[in-house]
């Protein structure tokens, strides 16, 4: 097998070569997915490769030539993947930053790489403007790029430098890895022949793309198989278990520490829920089962991660093994690897249909690893770097007889496996000469429940060191009882001769989530109270709801978790000024799915008020169903029997229909949004009977939430003309999410902007939402206007004389996102009245 993929190596197979054969397998397959509003944005992988071209295009009107560099300083999301293939198409060097780098450390980077370009975000840090480059916003690249032809060919062969990948930002000086198209294209062939995916998986993006793990194992591996891949809109806990659950995610990348977190998550809820006897005997019960029988046994528990949850990679710092193993006994599988960003990054792993935890896995084929005289891991293979940017004193140390040097500690097994034993910088040499390697004691520590997270260094003692930990435990007085039990299970220099109870929300951590061990140090060194430190002051318990709005809190005010407790006042104790307060009811309406009015919040709001708030709009949405059978493949057929049948003679009965402007409807791709002003009782039914039989079938009607009290119009309404309820108010937000779910399946939406009915009009101003929806859900406008002639008698059904009604078509309205939602609503409003 090594020698297969040696010899599709020496191919020499570009990023560039690789996307294009994937766009001609795939085409119309869907490869990226986002939602930057309440509908999904796709591409597809024809549209992803036409896309890096156009992007390429533009950097070459644009002065960059092949072997430029051009900064990538942004979230993760579908134009960040066609910002980084349109400049491997151009030739162009990607130099990919975190979103969390500091302006001091981009500045080193920048003043390093001389970048001739950024491609900067609405989230990216201020800093950018300090750079003074030109900039393009991915916000703006799909404006930008329209109507430009793919750009002319540049030779880009597999020796060429692809991108250069500072690792994490720390103070010193910051090294460029260089990685070439062959590194990355290598490591990809490599890793592919033990991790096979599938065209049907979806994978959801969480870590950022800005470093190598996510961007090999969550984007290139993806799109090798066929896969899609959807980007959330942020990292809140609410948001991505929502997006779990709409995309039905089958594949993750997480970091030991996040599958922690969520595991810590499930039995809190076990616990909460008085069930840990059932949960413990299903453990149990779980090994004896086969994968599909374990995921029916925890069905509630995958339901959370949206029910269709099989892999998760675990990968950027060593997995505890009983971990690995609860996971795989609820019906999850988790795929160890170990790597460099030197590596492109992936240097072993583990298969699937074998996976232990135990180890990180067998060597990749093409990889050669072996362990040196001193312990330490060393690797050869093509998809390691050629060198630091610019530095070969770092190169040169790099290297040992052509060999990489991991800086990791390791040996193998019989069977061929690789293990880890620590990073040699992070290993504690007592004055005894033992070495103390501190993630086997971190691992004892994190598996007791009270402990939520743990850091083990070697702290200085005079002459000595000491076996030092820090805790994070739920209640102080757990920290020396986790301690003890700890030093129960580890050897006579593995034990803890000191801890600290740690007083923040979390250790200082790198951009790929490691623990500042050296910072660890340096705090616990500076600290006045010394290693016996007492935990954080007690405060109100919070639930998971008041937790997450007291984060949002800190984030927006920039303030500490600790400080924002249920009793304070948003404005005087927290300073949130009127504008923060706007930030933060959008970030509650975009997180958390809870709608709320300015007027509801003020400077003496407090946080458990506001708390309260959000809960009430949350029952409102559980509250709220939205029926989805009136697309049902039943329906849609006895719906048109009735209304031809029944609903059209009765109108023709009542009214003279004249409609204009059909023809405006001639061409239109895709749903479309229909705003109309609301001036009848029968209104739904003569705008139904204007539309062409092809856009007729496939409409939906957005009714009031009100209108929807009793069981009687909750069966009408479906039924006759597919309606649905649109909450105008509270929980606004399910309704969106709604409204996204059916123009996704290919549904055009009626709207009234109105928001009321006149009885005979005139058109009363249009509600601004009409604008946040034809922006944000990416829709054309269809204007109509229903003018009435002769009102009929009487007004209601016109049965003794007869009404007469003219509906107007306007011309389709498209908005880039760039418009505002007032100024897209004034527009719409103004083209109906116009009719």
């Amino acid at each position: 097998m090594a020698q297969a993929v040696e010899e599709r190596v020496a191919k020499g197979e570009t990023l560039n070569q690789f996307l294009e054969d994937r766009a001609g397998r795939f085409g119309p397959r869907i490869a990226l997915l986002f939602k930057p509003g309440f509908r999904y944005q796709r591409w597809s992988y024809a549209q992803l490769w036409e896309g890096a071209g156009r992007v390429a295009s533009l950097l070459q009107q644009r002065g960059l030539s092949k072997g430029d560099r051009a900064l990538l300083w942004a979230h993760n999301c579908p134009q960040w993947v066609l910002a980084f293939f349109g400049c491997l198409r151009a030739g162009v060097v990607v130099v990919p930053l975190d979103l969390r780098s500091s302006s001091d450390f981009v500045q080193k980077v920048a003043s390093k790489t001389a970048p001739k370009m950024a491609f900067i975000s609405r989230v990216t840090p201020p800093a950018h403007e300090e750079l003074s480059l030109p900039e393009v916003r991915l916000e703006e690249l799909d404006a930008l790029t329209d109507g430009l032809a793919p750009a002319d060919h540049v030779d880009v062969r597999a020796e060429d430098l692809a991108e250069i990948m500072f690792t994490s930002g720390t103070t010193g000086d910051p090294k460029g890895v260089m990685l070439s198209h062959g590194n990355l294209t290598a490591d990809l062939e490599a890793a592919s022949e033990y991790v096979r995916g599938e065209p049907s998986d979806r994978l959801l993006s969480i870590l950022p793309l800005s470093h190598m793990f996510e961007q090999m194992g969550g984007l290139l591996l993806g799109l090798r198989d066929g896969a899609n891949v959807t980007y959330p809109t942020s990292r809140q806990p609410t948001v991505l278990f929502r997006t779990m659950s709409e995309r039905k995610a089958t594949l993750m990348l997480l970091v030991p520490q996040a599958l922690d977190l969520f595991m810590k998550g499930i039995e809190r809820e076990v616990r909460r829920q008085g069930k840990e006897r059932t949960w413990r005997l299903s453990l149990k019960v779980a090994r004896y089962l086969p994968m599909g029988l374990r995921r029916l046994l925890f069905r509630k528990v995958h339901r959370r991660f949206g029910g269709s949850l099989r892999l998760v990679f675990s990968g950027g710092a060593a997995l505890d093994p009983e971990l690995g193993e609860k996971w795989t006994l609820i019906g999850v599988n988790i795929i160890q690897g170990y790597g460099a960003t030197e590596a492109s990054p992936v240097i072993s792993c583990h298969r699937e249909t074998d996976p232990r935890y135990d180890s990180v896995g067998l060597p990749l084929p093409g990889v050669q690893v072996k362990i040196s005289e001193s312990g330490e891991v060393l690797v050869k293979g093509p998809n390691i770097m050629s060198g630091y940017w610019e530095a070969p004193e770092p190169t040169a140390a790099a290297f040992e007889d052509g060999w990489y040097k991991t800086g990791d500690q390791g040996f193998f097994d019989a069977e061929g496996f690789l293990h880890l034993k620590g990073r040699v910088k992070d290993m504690i040499v007592l004055s005894s000469g033992q070495n103390v390697f501190p993630e086997d004691i971190e691992t004892v520590l994190k598996r007791q429940p009270e402990v939520q997270d743990a850091v083990v260094v070697g702290l200085p003692k005079g002459s000595d060191v000491e076996v030092h930990a820090a805790l994070r435990v739920e209640g102080a007085d757990a920290a020396g009882g986790a301690v003890a039990l700890a030093n129960s299970q580890l050897a006579e220099h593995q034990q803890i001769r000191g801890f600290t109870v740690w007083p923040d929300d979390d250790f200082p951590r790198t951009h790929t989530l490691k623990v500042k061990k050296g910072l660890v140090v340096d705090i616990l060194q500076s600290a006045e109270s010394g290693p016996a430190a007492a935990g954080p002051p007690s405060e109100k318990p919070q639930d998971s709801a008041t937790a997450d709005i007291a984060g949002l809190i800190a984030e927006i005010g920039g303030l500490k978790p600790t400080e924002v407790t249920p009793e304070k006042t948003l404005g005087t104790d927290l300073n949130l000024d009127s504008l923060r307060r706007v930030e933060l009811l959008s970030a509650i309406e975009g997180d958390l799915g809870v709608y709320l009015d300015e007027s509801q919040v003020s400077d003496e709001t407090t946080v458990q008020e506001l708390h309260d708030l959000v809960g009430q709009g949350a029952r409102d949405a559980a509250d709220m169903r939205f029926p989805g059978w009136g697309m049902s493949w039943w329906c849609r057929p006895l719906r048109g029997v009735i209304q031809r049948a029944l609903i059209f003679p009765l109108l023709r009965w009542a009214y003279r229909l004249t409609v204009t402007g059909t023809e405006n409807l001639e061409g239109s791709e895709g749903p479309v949004l229909i705003a109309a002003n609301h001036s009848l009782t029968l209104d739904n039914g003569l705008i139904i009977k204007s539309f062409p039989s092809h856009i007729r079938r496939r409409l939906a009607i957005a009714a009031a939430a009100r209108l929807w009290g009793s069981p009687f119009c909750a069966t009408i309404n479906p039924l006759i003309g597919n309606g649905f309820p649109f909450s105008q108010e509270g929980a606004i937000r399910a309704s969106l999410d709604n409204l996204g779910r059916i123009v996704d399946n290919g549904w055009s939406v009626l709207i009234y902007p109105e928001g009321k009915k006149t009885h005979g009009g005139p058109i009363q101003p249009f509600m601004s939402g009409t604008g946040l929806l034809a922006v944000g859900g990416n829709l054309s406008v269809v204007p109509l206007r229903l003018h009435i002639h002769k009102m009929g008698i009487p007004g209601a059904f016109p049965l003794l004389r007869r009404g007469d009604i003219e509906i107007c078509f306007g011309k389709p309205l498209t908005f880039s996102p760039e418009t505002t939602h007032l100024e897209a609503t004034a527009a719409i409003e103004e083209a109906v009245r116009a009719l």
